[in-house]
């Protein structure tokens, strides 16, 4: 059973490395705290601003602090929920998140540059690669997700 919630741990600390909101939102979303709602915008949002050219880079230093804290907070729920102790799962699920934000540019550069694809079609595919990873490792499904990103304030 620890090994299977640290997996799901460290499953979302990638998707909170790719985007900060997105794990803390499934993980509410899926474990119906009663803050889903405002995670739920938090993300929708991030999803969409993230787009825009005068965001600074997700690893500059205060945004990759906040996904470190992120990703140490899902780790730190993740393993609550599934009520097993891992000592390293937070420690980790934060390096995981940070790390991942530092690469994740730097890959997605390289695509581009190599591939010719632009920029934002390369962002929309990590928006669809974070939200099928994180929503997989709640059980959940990429229109569970849909329906429930529709309307937040419903659910």
């Amino acid at each position: 059973m620890a090994n299977a919630a640290f997996e799901k741990a460290m499953k979302l600390a990638v998707v909170t490395g790719l985007r900060s909101m997105l794990g803390p939102a499934l993980l509410a979303h899926a474990t119906h705290r009663p803050d889903r709602k405002n995670w739920a915008l938090a993300a929708i949002g991030e999803l969409t601003f993230d787009k825009l050219p005068l965001v600074p880079g997700r690893d500059s230093l205060l945004p990759l602090i906040a996904r470190g804290i992120a990703g140490a907070w899902v780790a730190r729920r993740v393993m609550e929920e599934e009520g097993t102790e891992e000592p390293w799962a937070v420690p980790l699920g934060a390096a995981v998140a940070m790390g991942v934000a530092v690469a994740a540019p730097k890959i997605r550069r390289t695509l581009g540059w190599t591939l010719r694809i632009p920029d934002p079609v390369l962002g929309l595919a990590e928006d669809y690669l974070a939200l099928r990873l994180g929503t997989e490792a709640l059980g959940m499904t990429l229109d569970d997700w849909r329906r429930w990103a529709e309307k937040p304030w419903t659910t």
